[in-house]
């Protein structure tokens, strides 16, 4: 198997330097290794797919734009018949396996290598990633549990927040990573950063 290498973990060094607030407001950090799938139903499959997933998977399939979790990994409902599946590697389901689960009901593909995960988390961590994401992130309107597909300025990005209200969990396009972080450190900066390499 080749190795996973973070696309942020030499940043993510030099900036924990220059940012260890003893009582931060804001802390980015990387959450690593994942694996990351993302299935696909085919066409009028949606209600038998979400059927096989959950029993492959062992878990309640989410509402739209929600997500459902238990001890090894997440279930994000991002479309009709689209489900994006991230848990800790080697934990998780294997994608060759879900294949086969799902075979004749929806297309599985593994985006662990072409994703980075970053965290942000705290009690600014919602005004600094409004900054550059233009959806109401109050808690009333993305609650604990929220995923959806939004962008970080011009850039694609999956968000949720996770069972804590102070946490949010950004998916980007791991040749974006590197920008991403930088716009985070920049905009975490008034608010008193921690960074976590």
């Amino acid at each position: 198997m080749i190795e996973r290498r973070s696309a942020i973990a030499a940043l993510l060094a030099r900036a924990s330097e220059a940012h260890q607030m003893a009582h931060p407001t804001v802390t980015i950090s990387e959450r690593r290794p994942l694996t990351i799938l993302q299935v696909s139903a085919f066409g009028s499959t949606q209600q038998e797919t979400a059927a096989a997933l959950s029993t492959s998977l062992n878990i309640n399939l989410p509402s739209p734009n929600q997500m459902t979790s238990n001890a090894i990994l997440s279930v994000r409902l991002l479309g009709p018949g689209l489900w994006q599946i991230v848990g800790d590697l080697y934990a998780t389901i294997q994608a060759q396996a879900l294949r086969v689960a799902l075979s004749g009901l929806a297309s599985v593909v593994d985006l662990s290598h072409a994703r980075t995960a970053i965290v942000v988390s705290g009690v600014a961590a919602q005004r600094t990633l409004n900054k550059f994401c233009s959806l109401d992130l109050a808690l009333e309107h993305f609650g604990v549990g929220a995923a959806t597909n939004t962008r970080f300025g011009h850039i694609g990005m999956t968000l949720t927040r996770g069972s804590d209200e102070l946490t949010f969990e950004l998916l980007v396009f791991r040749g974006y990573a590197e920008h991403v972080l930088e716009a985070l450190l920049e905009a975490g900066a008034e608010f008193g950063l921690r960074v976590e390499p």
